[in-house]
C-alpha cells in the first residue's frame, strides 16, 4: 500500500480522497489546503458529480500548504489537486522531492508550462501521470475498445457534449477566472478534447466558435475536428451559466457498422445500434474513471513502470489542441 498526500482538498481533492479509501491501494497519510474549513471536515459543497465515501481526516497529518506534504518523509506519492495555475509549481516541487505524482487535469495552464514539465520529467525515476479520467471511464473505454479493435469498422463521425452550471462555488471563483483556470475550454472541454485525441489522434484541421466573457475566458465552445481519413468529430462544452441546469456528458459515434450512444442522464449505459438492425447494451467494467485511473496509477508504482495510457507528452498535446481551438475563437 502506498502512502499518499493530497495537495489541495477542494471538490476534486475530496473526490480522490474517498476513492483512495475505496480502492485499497493507498493510505492517505497527509492533506494540505489553504482553507482551514477544508481541513476541519466541514468543507462546503459544490462540484458536478455526487460524492459518497469517507471524508474524515482522523489520524491524517494536515498542512496549510503543499510544501509541508512534500517535506513529509512518510509521503511516497502525491495527488496535486490545487487550482490549475499552480500545477506547474507543484509538479516541479514534487519532482525535486522525488515523489510519485498524480496531477489533476489539465497538466498545466499553458503548453509553454507543459513543455517545461515534460523536460523536467526526462529521466525521472518515479511515476508521473495526469488524471485524465475519461480515458478510464468505463463507457468511454468500451467505445475506445470498439474503435481500436475495428469491431464495427472505422469512425465516420461523432459528437461529444459536456456541459455544467457555472462553477461559482470554487475557492475565490478560480474556475471562472481565465488567468487561473484557462476558462471552461481548458478546464471542462479538455476532457473531450483529450479523449478524442486518445481515440483518433491529432486532427488535420479544426474549426471552432465560442463565447467569451470578460475575465472568464472561453466559457462555451463548439469545435469541429477533421481527419485525413474523412472522419469528422464535433465537440461542444462549457459552463452554461444556469445554476439549475444539471451537469451532463454524452457522446454519439457513428461507425461503418454501428452507432454508439451514451448520455449520463440515462446512467452508465452504452447503447450499440448495429447496421443490421440490432440494439443492445454493451458490457462495461464496474466503477468510474476516478477509481480506475487510481488503480492504474498505483499498479504502475507497484510494477515500477511508466504509465502508457496517459503520458506527459499526450497531456501536453491535449493542451495544445485546446490552445489551437482558442486561437480560432480569439481571432473570430
Amino acid at each position: 500500500m502506498t502512502n499518499v498526500g493530497i495537495i489541495g482538498l477542494g471538490f476534486i481533492g475530496r473526490m480522490h480522497l474517498t476513492n483512495f479509501r475505496k480502492g485499497g491501494h493507498a493510505k492517505v497519510v497527509a492533506v494540505s489546503d489553504k482553507i482551514p474549513e477544508n481541513l476541519s471536515g466541514k468543507a462546503a459543497g459544490g462540484g458536478n458529480i455526487a460524492m459518497e465515501g469517507d471524508l474524515s481526516l482522523e489520524g491524517v497529518a494536515t498542512y496549510d500548504d503543499g510544501d509541508g506534504i512534500l517535506a513529509d518523509p512518510n509521503v511516497e506519492a502525491v495527488l496535486i489537486s490545487v487550482p490549475t495555475y499552480l500545477h506547474k509549481e507543484y509538479i516541479l516541487k514534487s519532482v525535486a522531492a522525488k515523489k510519485h505524482i498524480l496531477c489533476e487535469k489539465p497538466m498545466t495552464l499553458t503548453s509553454e508550462e507543459g513543455r517545461e514539465v515534460v523536460k523536467a520529467l526526462e529521466g525521472y525515476d518515479r511515476v508521473f501521470m495526469v488524471a485524465h479520467c475519461i480515458r478510464f471511464w468505463p463507457v468511454y473505454l468500451k467505445a475506445f475498445e470498439y474503435v481500436r479493435e475495428g469491431s464495427y469498422g472505422k469512425v465516420l463521425s461523432g459528437t461529444f457534449y459536456r456541459n455544467s452550471p457555472k462553477p461559482t462555488w470554487t475557492w475565490q471563483g478560480w474556475l471562472v477566472n481565465d488567468a487561473r483556470s484557462g476558462g471552461a475550454i481548458m478546464d471542462l472541454h479538455i476532457h473531450d478534447v483529450d479523449f478524442v485525441s486518445y481515440l483518433l489522434g491529432k486532427p488535420s484541421g479544426i474549426a471552432a466558435g465560442g463565447i467569451q466573457q470578460e475575465g472568464e475566458g472561453v466559457q462555451q465552445v463548439t469545435s469541429i475536428y477533421s481527419y485525413d481519413n474523412g472522419a469528422v468529430i464535433t465537440l461542444h462544452g462549457g459552463f452554461s451559466g444556469a445554476p439549475t441546469l444539471p451537469f451532463r456528458m454524452q457522446f454519439r459515434l457513428d461507425l461503418e457498422g454501428a452507432t454508439l450512444e451514451y448520455n449520463s442522464f440515462d446512467g452508465e449505459v452504452l447503447q450499440v445500434h448495429t447496421a443490421d438492425g440490432k440494439k443492445f447494451q454493451a458490457d462495461i467494467l464496474p466503477g468510474d474513471g476516478y477509481r480506475r485511473e487510481q488503480d492504474y496509477f498505483f499498479d504502475c508504482i507497484k510494477r515500477g513502470s511508466k504509465p502508457s495510457i496517459v503520458t506527459a507528452q499526450s497531456s501536453l498535446e491535449s493542451i495544445e489542441l485546446v490552445e489551437w481551438e482558442r486561437s480560432i475563437v480569439d481571432s473570430a
